[in-house]
């Protein structure tokens, strides 16, 4: 897929399903993130995950603000 191809083709979803993601998949995209290009390599990275009732939690505390 080309550049522009890919550009035109966007689009935001704010619907997501109730499935859980498996860890190997999130481990996997986190490999990949990692290797994403920065600015001078100025940018640290930072990743938070969370499921359970932390993930709970937070969904609340957005519904609440």
């Amino acid at each position: 897929m080309e550049l522009l191809e890919a550009v035109k083709m966007r689009r935001s979803i704010m619907a997501f399903k109730p499935d859980a993601v498996p860890k190997e998949i999130i481990l996997q995209l986190l490999g990949v993130a990692t290797r994403a290009p920065s600015g001078v390599n100025s940018q640290s990275w930072e990743f938070f995950i969370i499921s359970g009732k932390t993930l709970n939690n937070v969904r609340q505390a957005y519904v609440e603000l």
